[in-house]
């Protein structure tokens, strides 16, 4: 797994390329957090990730309530058909907002 992040329109993008697992679940979790702060927009790219197992999903749960507490906000872009089926099995899909890619992410969370 590999993170990356850049700067887009006062959003910060973060990409996860590779799977979402047991293995990166602490790694990830503390980057992703790098960029929580208050009044934050991020948007998290998951267009090159191929796998998010429960501990993955636990990551996203943990880094979606730290925004809150931060009245930050944040969307998902580019799931693959498989992340989404995911997503909307374990009521994800409801509790996130999910867009198709990272231009409309980032419009849905902007002002």
């Amino acid at each position: 797994m590999e993170i990356k992040s850049r700067i887009q329109d006062n959003v910060t993008i973060i990409q996860v390329i590779g799977s979402l697992d047991s293995n990166v679940a602490q790694q990830a979790e503390e980057e992703i957090n790098k960029h929580v702060r208050s009044n934050c927009s991020l948007v998290l790219d998951m267009a090159e990730c191929n796998y998010i197992s429960s501990s993955g999903l636990r990551v996203l749960l943990a880094v979606g309530k730290q925004l809150q507490s931060n009245s930050g906000n944040w969307a998902f872009a580019a799931l693959s058909d498989e992340i989404m089926d995911v997503m909307n099995m374990t009521g994800f899909g409801g509790f996130f907002k999910i867009c198709p890619d990272v231009e409309e992410a980032i419009k849905s969370i902007k002002p």
